[in-house]
């Protein structure tokens, strides 16, 4: 549960950011926040393979 708060945390952070900010490739209409919901939720999803991945490596371990 601490991990998911963290990472919950971090996402927030870290999203509040990249919405701040104006890219002029890609303007500051709904593509804009469309391809950063995008980016972020491809993000968690790697981070959470990678957790799973690493839990499972481990418990092979024992």
């Amino acid at each position: 549960m601490k991990f998911i708060t963290l990472l919950v945390s971090f996402i927030y952070l870290f999203s509040a950011q990249a919405f701040a900010h104006d890219d002029h490739g890609l303007g500051d209409g709904s593509f804009h926040a469309f391809y950063h919901a995008i980016f972020w939720t491809i993000f968690v999803l790697v981070v959470y393979k990678a957790a799973v991945w690493f839990n499972h490596k481990r418990s092979q371990k024992n």
